[in-house]
């Protein structure tokens, strides 16, 4: 079953699903009807999974995407969902705040972690931080470890560099579900054991004959050792060695790397597949993140073919593009209305990692802009900007900010301001940008905003 759409109907329907699209008298953005944290769970619940981001040049990503999808949306209202135990962090689009109420379906890849061949590596450090835990609650990695070994050549360093051994255990704990981010203070998260921070209800729910959060074998050793020296370093930053097998020998896997949950694991893949749709909405093919599983080519056809067979998914032709796209069945009828709405020309400003910007290529069908988020561009190539944001202005996306927010006095920066005004009414942006960034100045705590000269020169001559 296929449905045939123009690229204005398929960006409406998308933005609409996205929570973005407001048509006056029909459709209300989410803004202004989610507001409270009853209100940002429910977006959250919507949107299935929104990505964290640490870099904060203004508010974080995960801020700026609930912002503009809930009303009066402040950072602490998120921090009391942690605090109430309903959502966690995990692996889905990337490390992503998701709703408690997924913790269950979760379980599988979470068991499956406890498998890493890392964990037999660093036995020793995770059962350190699982003890200072149990006894002291609470705590941020900066204090787990800190007098404890540096490793060489695990985690996020290469062979010649030495790694903190307590930040790869806390990595393969939180992965193994042993763990979760309790609260966080601004970018620090501080770690709880599982079953303090688990609600008892979702406990309950877990698959499986499970009586515990623990992994018993570490929490054995965790009882049989005490408040011993464990070390666990198989190779130390001075050259010395605890008896453990060698680090070029052992299989010290990645600990930030989704395990792998073999075909057998049938129901999870669906799960993790549904989910990925829901989130998306309009997906391709050819999108690597394909059900958040590193499927291949041949598999992600099969797996969706399947999909549109049972008529749960139907293929989405959009005119004047050569990509082949899939949404849900139950998604049809608003897919063939939504090129008759005419949306708000309102303007706001998408974090470099809002879900709507997750598929590049997306955005280059659908939308006819082409994006790349330049944080790690070498400042010399870049041509957006650090920390350039996308403008939405209505169902278009017309250009990018790369704002900056000094915080000590109070200013909103706009470094640099790009726009392409075609079929764009200038004016009218200009009006509406004008609101969006005194709308985003008083959001921040700024009480002004200056315009750098590249910026004021755009600017201007709009």
């Amino acid at each position: 079953m296929k449905v045939q759409v123009s690229k204005a109907g398929a960006r409406r329907f998308l933005l609409f699903t996205q929570g973005l699209l407001e048509v006056p008298g029909m459709i209300r953005p989410w803004v202004k009807e989610l507001r409270g944290r009853s209100g940002l769970l429910r977006a959250l619940e919507r949107l299935e999974a929104v990505q964290l981001d640490p870099i904060a040049v203004v508010e974080r990503n995960h801020h700026l995407v609930l912002r503009n999808r809930v009303g009066g949306y402040r950072p602490e209202m998120l921090d009391g969902l942690f605090a109430a135990g309903q959502v966690f962090e995990y692996l889905a689009n990337a490390r992503c705040v998701l709703p408690m109420r997924d913790l269950p379906r979760f379980w599988p890849i979470m068991l499956a972690a406890r498998q890493l061949p890392a964990r037999t590596t660093l036995a020793g450090s995770m059962s350190d931080v699982l003890q200072r835990l149990h006894a002291e609650g609470p705590l941020p990695p900066r204090t787990l470890g800190n007098e404890g070994p540096r490793l060489l050549g695990i985690g996020y360093n290469p062979p010649d560099k030495a790694s903190k051994a307590s930040g790869r255990a806390i990595d393969l704990l939180w992965l193994g579900g042993e763990i979760f981010v309790a609260r966080r203070e601004g970018n620090e998260k501080w770690y709880d054991l599982a079953e303090r921070v688990v609600p008892q209800e979702v406990r309950a729910d877990l698959p499986g004959d499970v009586m515990d959060l623990r992994s018993p074998l570490l929490w054995d050793l965790v009882v049989r050792t005490g408040a011993e020296d464990r070390g666990g370093s198989p190779v130390a930053a001075d050259g010395g060695s605890s008896g453990a097998p060698d680090l070029t020998e052992a299989d010290v896997s990645r600990p930030w790397s989704t395990p792998h949950v073999t075909e057998g694991e049938a129901a999870w893949q669906r799960f993790l597949l549904d989910k990925y749709m829901r989130a998306y909405r309009l997906v391709d093919l050819g999108d690597f993140r394909f059900g958040w599983q590193h499927y291949p080519t041949a598999r992600r056809r099969a797996l969706a073919a399947a999909k549109v067979e049972a008529g749960e998914w139907v293929e989405v032709a959009v005119e004047g593009v050569r990509r082949r796209y899939c949404a849900l069945a139950e998604d049809r009828p608003l897919l063939e209305m939504a090129e008759d709405w005419e949306p708000r020309r309102t303007v706001r400003f998408l974090a470099p990692l809002d879900n709507l910007l997750w598929r590049r290529e997306r955005l280059q069908d659908l939308f006819d802009f082409d994006y790349a988020w330049e944080v790690y561009t070498p400042a010399g190539k870049r041509r957006f900007g650090y920390y350039a944001m996308p403008i939405l202005y209505g169902d278009r996306l017309v250009g990018c900010i790369d704002p900056k927010l000094d915080r000590r006095n109070g200013v909103l920066l706009v470094n640099r301001l790009h726009l392409d005004l075609r079929d764009v009414d200038g004016r009218g942006l200009r009006r509406s940008l004008e609101k969006a960034l005194r709308e985003s100045a008083r959001w921040h705590g700024a009480e002004t905003i200056q315009f750098m000269e590249e910026a004021r020169t755009v600017f201007a001559a709009r």
